[in-house]
């Protein structure tokens, strides 16, 4: 073995003697973990930061600068203190991220660097300086918590499969709860590992565990933001062939007329292009992907595959602008996030009637999730679409309502109130706030309660099973259709 594969299994062996007679005193660790974005718009540094508590009160803190330390905590790698390198170190087997570069220095010469520590960059000789000695990282027997939803999504599915394969286990707990505790507390936002850290040890009937199916949600999150990156790069690829034609058309020396409308000439454009067509199969498989996440959750079939005219395409935009409903302590707090409540009372104050409905208006925050709203809107549009189903019928008497309410139009600061199309948009907006009430109940019910969960499994097999009975009965009314002229040739020809 190499000199430096000695010195690091010799460090790694005495860091796990370490471990190992801390293990006598405590065998479990409690890690909190504050998520951040690697960087600000401003570009300040905001490192993912760790905190290690025992139970024993040994703390320990680490700052995760980028993903790839990311991703030597998840593999327990993570380098925590380095050594001076030796001449016969071979560098080879470490990990990039594991190995402290310097510059030359000016009363050093390249030839005296063994070829194996150094390297060019551009024309600036670099030397190894310093290799990592000792790591530490995700390991059995570990628990940690995280806040849930956020940009520590991937992080935390990342974790929770590691954590299968090594014994530990990853827990998250809602924003609003964390916010509550930190409040009581009077502690800072900077120190959320920590409060986290003490928080999974003592408190964990509050945080929820990160399992295959929470891991489902996570990866539906990031099918959508796939499929709609797809989408956007399709929709540009078309904006660019259509610009092109244009302006191949208008600024061509030979200034003749095209052979075709240029709405012929671009469809043409489109199917010769080889780029376009590769985007195109890029987003249908992004969306044989999505459809394939979204038909695994129980979300989807047990919620919103039964309701006539939702898609795919809209309850997964839903179900990722949401992410987790336990995020939500009440039915208000999602109707604000999705824009489906009344800015009267409270925060909003007193606000004339016909400024409490939600929309863009200059010199106020739009603070709700616009995805997730316009997801809703197409939603009650599909109810609109579909009178006759379960939501219709409700749309359709919410609107009836409102046109009882408000008889006859009026007119307000010069504008017409209470038109048939502005009562169209009201009954929308209306439903789509009993929507969301609805969702928010309903979803609660299947996250806390597992009996609730049964009913609505044997509610679905019902409903398949009777799908099925329909199907049959069409199958045989058709073949009996089918039959009827041969019994009726057979007779005449008695």
């Amino acid at each position: 073995m190499c000199p430096l594969l000695q010195s690091m299994s010799a460090g790694m062996v005495l860091a796990d003697e370490t471990q190992t007679a801390k293990a006598k005193e405590s065998d479990m660790r409690y890690i909190g973990i504050q998520h951040r974005r690697k960087k600000t718009a401003a570009g300040e540094a905001r490192p993912t930061r760790v905190c290690i508590v025992t139970e024993v009160d040994n703390v320990t803190e680490y700052d995760l600068e980028d993903e790839m330390s990311e991703l030597d905590f998840l593999h327990g790698i993570f380098p925590v203190e380095f050594r001076s390198v030796q001449e016969t170190d071979d560098i080879s087997a470490l990990k990039p991220s594991h190995i402290k570069w310097r510059k030359l220095k000016k009363d050093e010469s390249p030839e005296e660097i063994p070829e194996n520590l150094r390297r060019m960059d551009g024309k600036v000789c670099m030397v190894v300086d310093k290799v990592a000695s000792t790591y530490d990282g995700l390991k059995s027997g570990d628990v940690a918590g995280m806040v849930l939803g956020g940009s520590g999504d991937r992080f935390a599915y990342a974790l929770s499969r590691r954590g299968e394969d090594v014994g530990a286990s990853v827990y998250r707990l809602p924003s609003f709860a964390l916010k509550n505790m930190r409040e009581a507390l009077s502690q800072d936002k900077d120190d959320d590992a920590a409060l986290l850290a003490k928080l999974v040890a003592g408190k964990q009937e509050d945080f929820y565990i990160v399992n295959r199916r929470e891991r489902a949600l996570i990866q539906l999150n990031q099918a959508y933001r796939d499929r709609m990156d797809a989408m956007k790069a399709r929709m540009g690829c078309e904006q660019r062939i259509h610009q092109n034609l244009v302006g191949q058309i208008f600024c061509s020396e030979e200034g003749q007329y095209p052979q075709g409308t240029i709405e012929v000439l671009y469809q043409q454009a489109k199917a010769n292009d080889k780029i376009l067509q590769g985007y195109i199969a890029e987003e249908d498989m992004r969306n044989k992907s999505l459809v394939k996440i979204l038909n695994q959750l129980s979300i989807y079939e047990d919620l919103f595959q039964p309701i006539d005219g939702v898609g795919p395409a809209i309850a997964a935009r839903l179900i990722v602008a949401i992410r987790d409903i336990r995020r939500f302590a009440t039915d208000a707090k999602l109707k604000a996030y999705l824009g489906v409540h009344v800015m009267n009372g409270g925060k909003y104050g007193e606000r004339p009637t016909n400024k409490q409905f939600v929309r863009r208006r200059a010199g106020e925050v739009a603070n709700w999730q616009d995805d997730g709203r316009q997801a809703l809107y197409l939603l009650v549009d599909q109810f609109n679409r579909h009178p006759d189903s379960v939501w219709g019928k409700k749309l359709r008497e919410v609107k009836a309502r409102l046109r009882e309410k408000h008889p006859e139009v009026v007119e307000v600061e010069g504008k017409k109130r209470y038109t048939d199309g502005h009562i169209h948009k009201m009954g929308l907006w209306r439903t789509a706030t009993k929507f969301t009430r609805w969702l928010w109940q309903e979803w609660t019910r299947l996250e806390t309660k597992p009996e609730y969960v049964q009913q609505v499994k044997q509610a679905r097999l019902d409903r398949e099973q009777a799908e099925r009975d329909v199907a049959k009965q069409k199958r045989q009314a058709k073949k009996q259709q089918a039959q009827q002229p041969e019994i009726a040739d057979n007779q005449t020809a008695q």
